[in-house]
């Protein structure tokens, strides 16, 4: 037996269908742009006239890229800084996440509200205690330097505690009756719940330090311990700038997000969706 939906329901799904596949263009216009000025000649960058499609391409352009500065290096700075920063704020923010959401403690409620003080705080305000931090530790031109003044995430703690706050208290007393200590209850217990709200956090703490240009700039002065985003200002000259050059680094830095939010844009929307963050 088949049933048949009115006309008018066909017409809004194709209706709803071709809006969001032409919003979908529109937001992917500038990347595709971003390829298409990678891949130009010279010639080409400043026609009157500019055309999607190159009439020639250009693909050393990206090879052009690793002469004019040890990019490979940078590439690999950022790739060791994202990877444990990324780890750090993870670890760090679910265990504070699991101390103000399951254990009771003197001044918890007031400890969160401080920590969610923290978030309006913004990020250029601290440059200066860290810088006078890392010259008292000799952090310049080191990993530590890059790593460890934003291994902290305010928001993390808040997004993990809201996910964890979803979660039935009855496994907490359960495990507790079983003799687990609190340690094993976040371990054995919450994490492996959590998946979801920790993947969605580590890729947007993965994608924030991938992306973080002032710190990295500040902390940093040799060309050895630079970051990729200190890296693309780079190919900024002073009177010229070879914007095909740039547009291929900037799409080289680009890449790896693509490929992570590939694996990990299903944990991303589940995580965002139960945490209750809008």
């Amino acid at each position: 037996m088949t049933t048949h939906r009115p006309l008018g329901f066909s017409i809004r799904r194709i209706a709803l269908h071709g809006l969001l596949i032409t919003i979908g263009i529109i937001f992917m216009l500038p990347f595709i742009w971003s390829i298409s000025t990678s891949l130009k000649p010279m010639n080409e960058l400043f026609a009157v006239r500019p055309h999607l499609i190159p009439n020639t391409i250009r693909w050393e352009n990206y090879s052009d890229v690793f002469e004019n500065i040890p990019f490979l290096r940078i590439y690999i700075n950022s790739i060791i800084v994202t990877i444990f920063r990324t780890i750090g704020q993870v670890a760090i923010a679910s265990v504070a996440a699991f101390a103000f959401s399951q254990l009771r403690f003197p001044g918890r409620d007031v400890i969160f509200v401080a920590l969610l003080a923290g978030l309006m705080v913004p990020d250029q305000v601290l440059i200066v205690p860290r810088f006078i931090i890392m010259r008292e530790f000799g952090w310049f031109d080191t990993y530590q330097g890059l790593i460890i003044p934003l291994i902290f995430s305010s928001f993390g703690v808040f997004m993990i505690r809201q996910y964890f706050l979803g979660i039935p208290r009855d496994f907490h007393e359960a495990a507790k009756l079983e003799g687990a200590n609190p340690l094993q209850i976040y371990w054995q217990i919450y994490m492996p719940l959590a998946r979801p709200a920790l993947a969605a956090f580590g890729f947007l703490a993965l994608l924030a330090s991938w992306n973080e240009f002032f710190w990295g700039l500040t902390v940093t002065s040799s060309m050895d311990m630079r970051v990729i985003p200190v890296g693309l200002a780079l190919f900024q000259g002073q009177y010229f700038t070879n914007n095909a050059v740039l547009m291929a680094a900037a799409n080289l830095a680009t890449f790896p997000l693509l490929i992570v939010f590939l694996f990990f844009q299903k944990q991303l929307v589940e995580g965002v969706a139960l945490s209750g963050l809008k």
